[in-house]
């Protein structure tokens, strides 16, 4: 009976929780084919980025002063570095129900200065973050190269943009800015 018990144990353990550590440190290597709006009705896709280093944010509503301040940071680095560009990406899956999608969109852009200036997409069912790892109550950035690998992606922290993610703008734009 004891020997049943361990063995009905580690099968469960095999099934329930394997999936969940291998899917938790799973690193996305290829950007995820996407189409979204910004909030003047733009269309942007995974060909605006083909051939440029681009800096993404994801971000959601809960995020949204974090990713200002991360925004308005990686700026400079866009500026620096004209094989570089930056979009932001906001996961609105969480947004009140009840509210129209016009009314939120003047709201968010009203909020964000930095959306006039930098293309800002709205992920309405949050497809698109999820796939690329985002979460609700943290900024990510990623770094994707020429070829639409993800080359980084943390968590922002504002010490990283200058030990982490300028280094990787460096290598991948080959020293030439």
């Amino acid at each position: 009976m004891k020997n049943k018990m361990q063995w009905f144990l580690m099968i469960a353990m095999v099934v329930y929780f394997v999936p969940f550590l291998v899917s938790g440190s799973e690193v996305v290597n290829r950007f995820v084919d996407f189409s979204l709006e910004d909030p003047q009705e733009k269309k942007y896709s995974q060909a605006d980025m083909e051939g440029k280093i681009t800096l993404v944010v994801l971000q959601s509503r809960t995020t949204l002063q974090t990713a200002i301040d991360c925004k308005t940071e990686l700026k400079s680095l866009v500026q620096e570095n004209q094989k570089v560009q930056m979009i932001a990406i906001m996961d609105l899956r969480k947004r009140p129900s009840l509210i129209p999608k016009g009314v939120l969109k003047k709201k968010i852009s009203g909020q964000d200065p930095t959306s006039k200036e930098i293309p800002f997409l709205l992920d309405w069912d949050g497809a698109v973050t999820q796939a690329l790892g985002g979460e609700d109550n943290k900024c990510k950035v990623l770094v994707v190269d020429h070829q639409l690998k993800v080359a980084y992606k943390q968590e922002y922290k504002p010490a990283a943009i200058d030990n982490e993610i300028k280094p990787w703008l460096d290598k991948l734009s080959g020293g030439q800015k």
